[in-house]
């Protein structure tokens, strides 16, 4: 597919284009410059043409050549077919423009010059300094009112590149074929290493200070057969402590992607003690019906091994005991320890997720169960239970009928859901059992 890169200096609209042209709001955008790190793909549908769009960080003056952000936006332009050079009307243009403009001449790709904010008034703009910018074709937009679209389909069409290219089937992030898989932890666990050395080469930006991730970043990858979408997500602290907008909307990018997943991998800093934060990411993930597995990163930094695996078994094992089967796996991204067995055990749980149980052979099961173990009487009445259905898979939701659900303990609910996992092969997976009363039959009669 066609791969057009936008590129540009900071705040000059490009990640309001990529959301304009994607049609959906997966940049975080913001006044503040430098909100954008990483690359961001999305698949681009413009009347009756599709292409691949890459959102790049906008890159400072002086930081040119020095810092993982420009090698990924640089990486994103060696990638690409095509780059959308943007500039700003409403500042009109600056000397550095014209410095970025002469990196791009020495790519030797095609340049589109895109003048965004044309809605914006500024009677000192001039048209003889985008001339001069040196690129042919120059289209003014509008990102935010979605102005000047039509030219830009006008020019992609001209290409013969990409008439050529344009038939071909997109890489589609939400396939559902994708086993979709978000990483979540607190700021600075190691999440985008962690996701680095699966891929096998640092395609996310890193470092040691904490919340350089802000947006969600989807990346396909293959392993065994299997396609994988891995989602880096921002760190996320305790609420009290996010007190601006983009973190906000860091941490709402992050709870979507934990709500679009398969599964979710919880990267925890095993340098580090297991506190309330972890456990509160954990519960939401488990909130939301998503099977867990934690990853015990940095753990090429830790001398005693078998008794910190045995304390974080035991606080998990306490601490979630939604989840008394969760896999705790020790990763490495330095030494490049875990991973084989990380990914083994995601294709394990996405497996497991799918099984379904036929209502006959669940509810032998089930009736076997309830006698064995009744449930405790309400008011000296029997609290039947009636039958159980499976209703869906990923996860794997069963609804048990009876006479009075809400006076079933919850400890009985997981008494049955621990059993549900042993019998019928969940290991590791987040179940959901709802309960429903039972109709009268004779009530409207």
């Amino acid at each position: 597919m066609f791969n057009i890169a936008i590129f540009g200096r900071p705040n000059v609209g490009k990640s309001t284009l990529f959301n304009a042209l994607v049609g959906k709001k997966k940049a975080i955008v913001s006044n503040v410059s430098g909100v954008t790190v990483d690359r961001n793909y999305g698949i681009v549908k413009l009347n009756d043409i599709s292409f691949n769009l890459i959102d790049t960080a906008g890159i400072l003056d002086k930081a040119l050549h020095k810092n993982e952000f420009t090698v990924q936006t640089l990486k994103a332009i060696e990638d690409a077919d095509l780059v959308f050079f943007v500039t700003d009307y409403s500042s009109g243009i600056l000397p550095y423009d014209f410095e970025l403009s002469s990196i791009l001449r020495k790519t030797k790709k095609n340049v589109i010059h895109l003048v965004n904010k044309f809605d914006a008034k500024n009677n000192f703009f001039s048209d003889k300094d985008a001339i001069k910018i040196g690129f042919k074709e120059i289209i003014y937009i509008s990102s935010e009112h979605k102005k000047g679209f039509d030219d830009i389909y006008n020019s992609l069409i001209k290409i013969e590149n990409f008439r050529n290219s344009e038939n071909i089937t997109p890489l589609n992030f939400s396939n559902s074929s994708q086993i979709r898989i978000s990483f979540i932890g607190k700021p600075n666990a190691g999440k985008s290493s962690l996701i680095n050395t699966i891929l096998g080469h640092k395609r996310l930006v890193t470092g040691s200070k904490p919340g350089i991730t802000r947006d969600s970043i989807q990346i396909p990858f293959s392993y065994k057969n299997k396609n994988f979408s891995l989602i880096d997500t921002a760190g996320m602290r305790r609420k009290a402590k996010i007190n601006n907008f983009v973190e906000k909307q860091s941490v709402s990018k992050s709870m979507l992607a934990i709500r679009m997943s398969d599964i979710v991998i919880l990267v925890l800093d095993s340098t580090d003690k297991l506190n309330k934060q972890d456990l509160i990411l954990a519960k939401r993930a488990i909130d939301y019906g998503k099977s867990i597995i934690i990853s015990l990163n940095k753990w090429d930094l830790i001398e005693d091994k078998i008794n910190l695996k045995k304390y974080f078994s035991e606080k998990i094992k306490i601490s979630l005991s939604q989840l008394n089967d969760v896999k705790i796996l020790p990763t490495s991204c330095f030494k490049v320890h875990g991973i084989d067995k990380l990914l083994e055990d995601i294709i394990s749980v996405y497996d497991n997720s799918h099984n379904r149980i036929s209502t006959s052979d669940l509810n032998k099961w089930f009736k076997f169960l309830s006698e064995k173990h009744p449930v405790p009487m309400v008011k000296g009445k029997k609290n039947s239970l009636k039958y159980i259905s499976q209703v869906e898979v990923l996860p794997p939701r069963f609804i048990i009928f009876c006479s009075y659900p809400k006076d079933i303990p919850s400890s009985y609910v997981k008494y049955i859901k621990n059993n549900l996992k042993k019998a019928f092969n969940f290991k590791g997976v987040n179940i959901v059992i709802n309960l429903k009363k039972t109709l009268n039959p004779f009530t409207n009669q």
